[in-house]
């Protein structure tokens, strides 16, 4: 009804028959959809309820200077003291305190993000009118997503079930050192329930992925009528939020499962265990992780390429108004569909492509140690590697995201502003960052956990192919920016080919 309303209760001079004639909607009305609201913001208690968020912000208000002071302090030294405190009274095995740290690491990253999202959600919410429509967004967003991957789900448990039975009827390999410490049916089990918590870890990427996106959404909106460095720190920080919750849940599902089969082979009182088989009995999280994102790519890409057209050609060629605009009740399905196919879809996606980044890592790691004949501390570092280099992922991206910024004010209300910079070399400012840090990690990682003294300097070989990782990673960001950007020869010289 709302929506209804919206598309037929407009300005007095829209004509549906006549695409010029529908009104001013350049002024104040275009965001009061044909009534005369001015652009104040209404306070918290006037905006659509929102439980969950009222309620982290809730806690995040309570959190004063002193709190906060402590907060931070805690964030820096419980890991330190965490770590520290499992290598002098659990394990001083390498395997383990890696792993263990990891695990640390993946928790305080995601304790981190959600600071992030408590900072995006004390901004201000705009008029009346914008929280109208994104309200709208939100619950269609959202209601699409629980119907979506309640039927994802179903379908997982189903699959899982059917792996337990392959698996249970499937001899391990005589020559798998697995034999001694697993029977056929405890493999079943064993990738039957790391294909669901995959499943589990990618539905909450692509759920954190949707959730922050149609919140983010109407603030960014709100910040760029008043500064356009507030917009793109609120836009930026949404993105970040959601990447840093898939990565910290890669890691968290990977490494706390390699802590259970440790631990596992602790209690079987193995003195050497088959660390390098350990990758192989995670399969099943990149799997499950694979199956949610197919599956979240397919149905929400379709609904949303279905949405797009259909208000396209409803809009623009039956009734002739512009592409998005408020009156057209199809644009919100269009919006939706945004939501949930760019947003959950690419993060479910995301997810399932650093976990099995990682498990197919961890388990070239594991054979190339044990065709080298190393020892178990060093087997141990080559193993879990792609663990410790998305650990480092989270500090530099992190500390990437706080140097993306602009000067502040917005140039329509301030006339000695200057030029407004372009987003994508406010963005590059954090890349940057991040890029020099990664490589002085990468170095350091290299160097303490790749190190072997048959081999010296084989680590600078595999330090080598990371710089080259890296430096693949900017000219993609270089080469996509030249043909796709409007500042280029290629875009221009396609719109003036097109007059």
């Amino acid at each position: 009804n709302f929506m209804e309303e919206v598309s037929f209760n407009t300005s007095p001079g829209f004509n549906k028959h006549a695409p010029s004639d529908y009104g001013d909607i350049e002024g104040e009305d275009l965001n009061s959809f044909g009534t005369k609201k001015s652009f104040q913001s209404f306070s918290k208690a006037e905006s659509y309820p929102d439980p969950v968020a009222d309620q982290l912000l809730q806690y995040y208000s309570m959190l004063n200077l002193h709190s906060n002071e402590t907060l931070r302090f805690g964030v820096l030294a419980s890991p330190l003291s965490l770590i520290v405190l499992f290598y002098l009274f659990v394990s001083q095995s390498t395997s383990s305190l890696i792993s263990f740290s990891a695990f640390v690491i993946s928790i305080v990253f995601i304790g981190i993000s959600m600071w992030m999202l408590c900072d995006i959600l004390k901004r201000d919410e705009g008029p009346r009118s914008m929280q109208e429509i994104a309200n709208v967004i939100r619950e269609g967003s959202e209601g699409f997503f629980v119907t979506q991957y309640g039927t994802i789900f179903k379908f997982a448990f189903m699959t899982s079930v059917g792996l337990f039975f392959m698996y249970a009827m499937r001899d391990i390999p005589a020559q798998s050192k697995l034999n001694d410490y697993f029977s056929p049916l405890s493999m079943a089990f064993i990738t039957s329930i790391s294909f669901l918590l995959g499943s589990v870890c990618s539905a909450i990427a692509g759920y954190a992925g949707i959730w922050v996106s149609v919140r983010a959404n109407l603030r960014v909106a709100a910040a760029s009528r008043k500064c356009y460095n507030e917009a793109i720190q609120i836009c930026f920080r949404g993105g970040a939020f959601a990447a840093i919750i898939n990565v910290a849940l890669a890691i968290f599902g990977i490494s706390s499962l390699y802590l259970g089969f440790e631990f596992y082979f602790w209690l079987q009182g193995a003195t050497n265990p088959p660390i390098e088989e350990i990758p192989v009995l995670l399969v099943g999280f990149g799997f499950g992780a694979s199956f949610v994102a197919m599956f979240a790519q397919l149905g929400g890409g379709i609904y949303t390429k279905a949405a797009d057209v259909g208000a396209d050609l409803i809009g623009k060629v039956e009734v002739g108004i512009p592409e998005d605009d408020p009156r057209n009740p199809a644009v919100v399905a269009d919006l939706v569909g945004d939501n949930v196919g760019d947003c959950a879809g690419q993060c479910a996606d995301l997810f399932e492509s650093i976990s099995a980044e990682i498990l197919s890592a961890m388990i070239l790691g594991g054979v190339l140690a044990e065709q080298s004949g190393l020892d178990f501390e060093t087997k141990s570092g080559f193993i879990l590697f792609p663990l410790l280099v998305h650990s480092l992922d989270l500090f530099v991206s992190t500390i990437g995201v706080f140097f993306v910024k602009t000067k502040p004010g917005n140039p329509a209300l301030k006339s000695d502003y200057g030029e407004l910079e372009d987003p994508l070399d406010i963005l590059k400012k954090g890349y940057y960052v991040s890029l020099g840090l990664a490589i002085i990690g990468l170095f350091l990682i290299c160097r303490t956990f790749l190190y072997v003294e048959k081999y010296p300097n084989a680590y600078l070989y595999f330090f080598s192919c990371s710089v080259i990782g890296v430096i693949v990673s900017f000219l993609f960001v270089i080469i996509t920016q030249y043909y796709t950007d409007y500042t280029y020869g290629p875009v221009q010289s396609i719109a003036s080919s097109s007059q």
